[in-house]
């Protein structure tokens, strides 16, 4: 009777400390489905080595499960071996979020608006207003980084890919505009739509991305790359920086 006891009990130790392997498995999957789809079908992803985190999430969660496994049936190191698993079970659980895919190229998109706005006040500086097209505004990153010292650069390349192809970012002017460009955009990410006013004193960005990992098409980039959430936008007027007038 008591070893039926010890055994039930052993089973029962094994099957709760095997619960913290469940997120490893459960995002080491999902990673692979990932690489499934991406390499099956036409849908635009995050840049983020897909098949080789799965197999690290795997053997992290087997490495889990055998110290679960050996810890109770061997007593092995007194229990100490308990400590693994639950360790590896609560880091895996917090960190997962900050790190799926879209996390990277949110990231890059994020960076890439933060030059944008930077470098858009250094031309409106040097010439009193704004870029008026796609030539100005690319040149107007060129000599962001010449007027900062050198201090910052921009990124000229998305996060984005599609069939193993890269994505850059695509830039869209909008002249004659009276607010930012959210309607009638591209189905793929990472296109910059840059919206201007008739005057060249007010200007608006935004931008396409993936509110997944995987998606067939895009939509109007937000902060926290959920529907719910505000939009990512750019938006400054030229009287909100302190120019001096030769």
């Amino acid at each position: 009777m008591q070893q039926s006891v010890r055994i039930a009990m052993k089973v029962l130790a094994s099957a709760l400390l095997g619960l913290f392997a469940v997120p490893m498995l459960g995002y080491g999957g999902y990673l692979f489905v990932c690489w499934f789809r991406i390499h099956t079908s036409n849908v635009y992803y995050a840049d983020y080595p897909y098949a080789t985190s799965a197999l690290i999430w795997f053997g992290v969660a087997l490495l889990s499960l055998w110290a679960s496994l050996y810890g109770v049936w061997r007593r092995s190191f007194y229990g100490i071996l308990f400590v693994l698993p639950v360790f590896l079970g609560l880091v895996a659980m917090v960190n997962i979020p900050d790190l799926l895919p879209r996390m990277f190229s949110m990231s890059a998109d994020s960076n890439y608006l933060s030059d944008v706005n930077s470098f858009l006040r250094v031309w409106y500086e040097n010439n009193h207003r704004f870029p008026a097209n796609e030539t100005e505004f690319r040149d107007a990153l060129k000599k962001g980084p010449v007027a900062w010292q050198f201090r910052v650069r921009p990124a000229h390349e998305s996060k984005y890919k599609q069939r193993g192809n890269p994505l850059p970012y695509e830039i869209v002017v909008v002249n004659d505009a009276n607010g930012p460009r959210l309607a009638n955009i591209s189905q793929r990410p990472g296109v910059i739509y840059y919206s201007v006013s008739s005057d060249l004193q007010e200007f608006w960005v935004t931008m396409t991305g993936l509110q997944s990992d995987t998606a067939t098409t895009a939509s109007i980039a937000r902060v926290a790359g959920l529907p719910d959430e505000d939009i990512r936008l750019v938006h400054a007027a030229g009287h909100d920086y302190p120019v001096r007038h030769p």
